[in-house]
């Protein structure tokens, strides 16, 4: 009986597989990344303005859609993206459930399988978030917000150490973002001209080092809030790119942050989408040799 569900598991990975690479399912991959490639692209381009004088604030994603919103057309817009972000969660869902890369059970798989999860959950909010902005008025700022959401952990049991576990979570993330641009999966799987691998490799690179650098900041501030007991400390995109644009030579380091933020927005919307086909043709291959 076991046999015979896994098996069927396994039918339904491939039939997924091949939805992928003939079906429906291949649109709302390529919609999904387009939507997670712009919200990158959103925030470097602010933040490349604001590196340059321009008069521009860096801010993080939800305080830059509601900029957006007040924009003519805006409110079409942010649906628009809400609805890639959705579509980008469900993908996230489905390679975490039915394994679609090929992780495995074992306690390191699981726990690969484990962060698409959270990845997933994380689009999902920010698809409902992004739609909330054109019917609901804003009470509070993007930092203001999470700092009272810290200071809310912080007064219930054990809440100092909730947020250090995911002051540490961010550290782990920002550890594995490095390992992931040192190793540069994508290197050898994209099915592609030299050229363009190259380039692929260096704006993947680049970007996930860039997210890297911002998830270990993230860290390292929630970290200090907890330990001082100041949710005041707590910060969010918008607090990490302002306190890169505080430091002596501020303007270069905005500039560096948000020209890897770009290219990784790039990435996802050119190379991404083909990669992640690729790829899992070449496991559905694998699976059928085995």
């Amino acid at each position: 009986m076991l046999k015979g569900r896994v098996s069927d598991y396994k039918g339904a990975a491939d039939s997924i597989v091949e939805l992928l690479e003939n079906g429906p399912l291949a649109w709302m991959v390529r919609i999904g990344y387009l939507a997670r490639g712009m919200v990158f692209v959103i925030i470097g381009s602010f933040a490349l303005l604001a590196a340059g004088g321009f008069g521009v604030d860096p801010r993080g994603i939800r305080d830059l859609l509601e900029a957006i919103f007040q924009r003519p057309f805006g409110g079409p817009l942010l649906w628009a993206l809400a609805a890639g972000l959705l579509c980008f969660a469900g993908w996230r869902f489905l390679q975490a459930v039915f394994d679609l890369e090929r992780y495995g059970n074992a306690l390191y798989g699981l726990m690969r399988r484990g962060v698409l999860v959270g990845s997933g959950a994380f689009y999902l909010l920010l698809a409902v978030t992004t739609a909330r902005i054109t019917f609901a008025q804003r009470r509070m700022s993007e930092e203001q917000s999470a700092r009272e959401w810290t200071e809310w952990v912080m007064t219930q049991p054990l809440g100092r150490v909730m947020i250090a576990l995911i002051a540490a979570g961010f550290v782990a993330i920002a550890i594995g973002l490095v390992v992931k641009a040192i190793r540069a999966p994508y290197r050898h799987r994209l099915d592609a001209p030299k050229t363009t691998r190259i380039w692929a490799d260096v704006l993947g690179s680049f970007g996930t080092l860039t997210r890297a650098v911002a998830f270990l900041t993230l860290g390292g501030f929630l970290g200090v809030a907890a330990y001082d007991s100041n949710s005041q400390e707590a910060v969010t995109m918008t607090g990490v790119l302002r306190a890169m644009q505080n430091q002596a030579h501020g303007g270069v380091l905005l500039g560096i942050a948000a020209l890897g933020f770009l290219a990784f927005g790039f990435f996802e919307i050119i190379e991404a989408p083909q990669h992640r086909v690729d790829t899992l043709r070449s496991a559905r291959r694998q699976s059928r040799t085995h």
